[in-house]
């Protein structure tokens, strides 16, 4: 079967296939991205939700400044009294959400999404699992999977 299109309509066709291509897989890979589950451990950038001031509201903080805030009262404790939340930091995005202990907080941006999950005991967070994604990585990865399907696709068109 004969293809009539004009030659811009058709690199215009493939260029669209690609760019959904690019944006499904890299979509793809973010949320199949694999959990540290063995011997994870702390990073002192990663983001732990506590309660902070007198209102003791829900706040961030990094685990490397956890031990100083604790010794200047900034906190009042790491467990926020609603089960689930979200707020803007100045770098990023910081939702949380408890379900029978355990705390999953995700720090997100437009470069990187960083989910950690941990339990308190002792009045202090103990790391369960780390989920470190690279987004960059994750779209370096979705245009490899994109250029795959539209080489795939383009030489089964030939072939008919």
């Amino acid at each position: 079967m004969q293809d009539n299109r004009s030659f811009f309509t058709q690199i215009f066709t493939t260029l669209m296939i690609f760019s959904l291509a690019v944006g499904a897989s890299t979509v793809a890979f973010i949320y199949s991205w694999p959990w540290e589950k063995a011997n994870p451990e702390w990073k002192p950038n990663f983001r732990l939700v506590a309660l902070c001031g007198e209102k003791k509201e829900a706040c961030g903080i990094s685990y490397g400044e956890l031990a100083a805030a604790k010794a200047k009262g900034e906190i009042s404790g790491l467990e926020p009294i609603d089960a689930a939340g979200e707020f803007e930091e100045p770098q990023n995005w910081l939702k949380w959400s408890r379900n029978d202990g355990v705390y999953e907080v995700k720090a997100s941006s437009w470069h990187f999404q960083t989910s950690i999950r941990y339990k308190i005991e002792q009045d202090a967070p103990v790391l369960v699992a780390v989920q470190d994604v690279d987004v960059a990585k994750a779209f370096i990865y979705g245009m490899g999977a994109a250029m795959f399907l539209v080489i795939g696709l383009n030489l089964r068109r030939l072939r008919h």
